[in-house]
């Protein structure tokens, strides 16, 4: 197949110190698979080959250097002659059969010394799979599609006793996942012709389809072996990290090993024993022996129990190339093509291209991921592109303008995000006049406020009008009430949403009493959520539920939902102070309840003002205009709780509580909405002689 290779035309560039691997996606097989590239998955430790005449650098995805555990590879600059080269493949070691083997390279993993790692050579050759050309000669190419990236490694002839470039098979994925299972192969990988290059990103432009389960899990301890194990180790218990950064107990291996494994194990778990448990919510069993959970290991197993453990699992060896603190249960996407199957509310691709089909249904699942990427140069903008959104023709433009320089988020990352986010954000926007935050030039140019809706609004947006009597007029808000606006808003750049608390067809009546937090340095997230706590007790006496949210940036906000219509703000607001008030007097170190900026130092101000006809607060779920893309996210109490508990250095600390629009999708496709409530739940305000005593 003959293809024009596309020229980079830009000034050359020294070659990166590092770049991240792109990881694959555990996904099913695509329903298309003409426009995607499979190969076998290689099942052996992931380099990256950093090649300079008469230089090579080999690193593992966790950044390690493993160029002396390789020596046979040094040549491979050699092989490159007078090209520069980042090289994308997998170290790998052929068992007996043949066949690649994650077990066959083990001895070699974990070996620096140079005489035995020379031994090994002899005994355990490796090879180094080449799959992906990251940089060439002065200049990236991690922005070209994967066809032209392959095409180029192509033309490199990297073909040696120790390396090789495998051949690309486009098309029938089908066929050679059926090949691997008979060969009792891992599986394959699937790579969508299209896809850039998202360095240490985990999206649908890769995806591994796997013959057998298999998972990394963290070793957090040891039970003690009975019989022909007597004395030794009898089993690993592991565990996962979930979405808050926990580890949770994930079940135990006990099969798989050998007698220089066992003997190995326990002599790399002794200095990292501990008296206490690693593990958060269900433990091990009793006798237990702990560890700090520092080393990862690759087991293979028959399916996840429905308390989240692996069954009937065996141990295929430790992996050095993983951090801990990274290590998360995999789980199977549908298709993972990015297309209808797997991504049907996905509007955006990662170059800003729309997907027309995605946005245009009505949104019922949440997409696997969006993904922040800078495609294109800074300023650099897309034409235009109509696209139907629910039978509502939109005109987007400048897909790929950046929002967000630090993280080449582009307005069509924001559209995305909307889309996606839409089945749980609609909720909290509905028939509320909404003021629009506007980033034109994105978050380092200049900003406005606009509560009058655009007057190029299409016709089909609605509009509420809200007397101001500060100009003497009547202003029409926008209402937020469906998707295609939703879409409308992001394209203008509406980085922030900020609602009102009220229904348009009861302004002067809020829905919700609202407890903006925010934090006085040296006071942070850790001194807001226990402000938010106390909140919620407080509530909790009166026969209230309370829900708490980041804001997005540095503090919090809590909201006690109303919703019987009987309350105005003559007496929210006055509540809201005074609920300030007693606990600033209750908690005078911790708290302050009035505005003067000198009183906040290390203390946190709980901002009672909000509740008012005329002020807005940013919405659940919206974007904060930020360094980078962060978003207002709704928190479980439990998350709460232990970011008070938090300390100085903590790997829990607070910087946990800020959330990419990635990560907020991830969350709702765990939990739900965690804010539905607050737009639902029926409560009455409580008289204020009650909260005084």
């Amino acid at each position: 197949m003959t293809r024009e290779i596309v020229e980079i035309d830009s000034t050359a560039t020294a070659m990166p110190e590092r770049i991240e691997p792109m990881q694959a996606r555990l996904a099913t097989l695509p329903s298309e698979e003409s426009g995607w590239a499979f190969e076998v998955k290689w099942d052996g430790v992931r380099a990256l080959a950093y090649c300079e005449p008469g230089h090579i650098r080999l690193r593992s995805r966790n950044g390690n250097d493993v160029t002396p555990a390789y020596p046979e590879l040094r040549a491979l600059d050699d092989a490159l002659g007078a090209h520069a080269a980042i090289l994308d493949g997998e170290i790998v070691a052929f068992d007996e059969n043949g066949r690649p083997s994650f077990e066959a390279l083990q001895p070699r993993m974990h070996k620096r010394d140079e005489g035995d790692v020379r031994g090994l050579m002899r005994s355990i050759p490796v090879t180094y799979v080449v799959f992906d050309l990251l940089w060439l000669d002065g200049h990236s190419l991690i922005d070209l599609p994967y066809i032209q990236r392959r095409e180029r490694l192509q033309t490199l002839g990297l073909e040696g006793a120790h390396w090789r470039t495998p051949e690309l098979q486009i098309g029938d994925g089908t066929g050679l996942l059926a090949a691997t299972r008979e060969l009792g192969m891992e599986g394959v990988v699937g790579k969508r012709l299209d896809s850039p290059y998202t360095p240490g990103r985990r999206e649908g432009g890769w995806i591994k389809i796997k013959n057998h389960r298999r998972q990394e899990l963290v070793i957090g301890g040891w039970t003690e072996g009975k019989g022909v194990r007597s004395g030794q180790i009898g089993a690993l218990e592991l565990g996962v990290h979930d979405e808050r950064g926990e580890l949770r107990h994930a079940g135990r291996v006990g099969t798989g090993f050998d007698e220089a494994e066992l003997e190995r194990l326990a002599g790399l778990l002794a200095p990292l024993a501990r008296e206490d448990s690693p593990f958060t919510g269900p433990q091990p069993p009793r006798g237990a022996h702990f560890v700090a959970p520092r080393l990862v290991c690759e087991v293979e197993f028959s399916e996840w129990t429905r308390a989240g453990k692996v069954r009937q699992s065996s141990y295929k060896g430790l992996r050095n190339d993983r951090d801990p603190a990274e290590v998360k249960r995999e789980r199977e996407h549908p298709a993972g093509d990015d297309s209808k199957d797997a991504h049907r509310s996905r509007s955006v691709s990662t170059t800003g291209d729309v997907d027309e089909s995605a946005i245009a249904g009505n949104t019922k699942t949440v997409p696997e991921t969006i993904a922040p990427r800078k495609t294109r140069a800074r300023g650099a903008t897309s034409a235009a592109k109509s696209v139907d959104v629910q039978g509502r023709v939109l005109r987007l433009t400048n897909l790929d303008k950046v929002l967000y320089p630090h993280a080449g988020f582009t307005k069509g990352d924001l559209i995305g995000y909307y889309a996606a986010i839409a089945p749980v954000l609609l909720p909290h926007l509905r028939d509320r006049p909404l003021t629009l935050k506007r980033y034109p030039d994105g978050v380092e140019g200049e900003h406005f406020y606009e509560k009058q809706c655009p007057a190029h609004r299409p016709e089909w947006v609605q509009t509420t009008a809200v007397w101001s009597g500060r100009t003497e007029r009547e202003i029409d808000y926008c209402l937020c009430q469906d998707l295609p606006t939703l879409v409308w808003l992001g394209n203008l750049a509406d980085l922030e949403l900020h609602p009102s608390l009220s229904h348009a067809r009861g302004l002067e009546r809020p829905s919700t009493l609202a407890f903006d937090l925010d934090p006085g340095p040296p006071a942070g997230m850790a001194q807001c959520c226990e402000v938010a706590l106390l909140l919620r007790d407080m509530f909790a006496e009166l026969g209230l539920r309370a829900f708490a949210k980041t804001s997005g940036l540095s503090g919090m906000q809590v909201y006690v939902p109303l919703n019987r219509g009987e309350a105005s703000y003559e007496q929210t607001k006055p509540f809201a102070r005074a609920v300030a008030d007693l606990l600033a007097r209750r908690r005078p170190r911790l708290v302050v309840s009035h505005m003067v900026k000198a009183a906040r130092r290390g203390r946190v101000l709980i901002d009672w003002s909000q509740n008012d006809e005329h002020k807005t607060t940013v919405s659940v779920y919206s974007p904060r205009a930020g360094e980078t893309p962060t978003v207002s996210t709704p928190l479980t109490w439990e998350e709460v709780a232990t970011c008070r508990d938090s300390q100085e250095g903590d790997p829990r600390d607070t910087a946990r509580l800020r959330f990419s629009p990635l990560e907020v999708l991830d969350r709702v496709r765990e939990h739900g909405d965690l804010f539905a409530e607050v737009a639902s739940l029926r409560q009455s305000l409580p008289a204020l002689e009650r909260q005084a005593r």
